[in-house]
C-alpha cells in the first residue's frame, strides 16, 4: 500500500520533506501499531539510501540544465559520494524507535498526535503521516 508522509522542523516555514509517497507492506483499512509502520518506513528508506550508494556514474560532470538547477540552491556540486558506507537496517530501526521514545520526534497521523508505539492506526488511501523533528533549547538560566 502507498502512504504519504512529510517531515517538518520546528521554527521553519517549509517542510524538510513535503508529502512524499512511499510503498510499504500491508492493506488499507487495517490497523497497524505505530512501531510496525515506523519500522516499514525506515526499511524502505534504508533500502533507497543503500541503493543510491551503490550507483556509480562514469561521468561526474554536470550538464547545463543540472548546473542551473544546482545553482538555484546556491551551491553547485558534482554529486560524488565520498562515504560509501551503507546504512544498517537494524541500527536505523532501533534509532528511530529510541528517538520517538525519547521525544526527539513527534508523529502525527492526519493532524492527530500519536504518543505510544503500540497505538493502533487504521490506514486508508488518504492517510498522511507527519514527522516533526523536535530540538531542545540549551542555555543558562540566570
Amino acid at each position: 500500500m502507498n502512504i504519504y508522509f512529510s517531515v517538518k522542523r520546528l521554527g521553519k516555514k517549509r517542510p524538510f520533506i513535503d508529502r512524499k509517497t512511499i510503498e510499504i507492506e500491508g492493506n488499507y483499512h487495517e490497523s497497524y501499531a505505530l512501531q510496525t509502520i515506523l519500522s516499514q518506513i525506515v526499511t524502505q528508506q534504508v533500502a533507497e539510501f543503500n541503493q543510491h550508494r551503490e550507483e556509480k556514474s562514469l561521468f561526474t560532470f554536470l550538464k547545463e540544465d543540472a548546473i542551473s538547477e544546482e545553482a538555484s540552491t546556491g551551491k553547485v556540486k558534482f554529486g560524488a559520494i565520498y562515504n560509501e558506507e551503507k546504512a544498517q537496517l537494524d541500527k536505523a530501526i532501533e534509532t528511530v524507535l529510541l528517538a520517538f521514545e525519547d521525544g526527539l520526534i513527534a508523529v502525527f497521523v492526519n493532524d492527530d498526535q500519536i504518543e505510544d508505539l503500540s497505538q493502533l492506526i487504521t490506514i486508508d488511501e488518504n492517510t498522511i503521516f507527519t514527522f516533526v523533528r523536535l530540538t531542545f533549547l540549551a542555555g543558562r538560566s540566570w
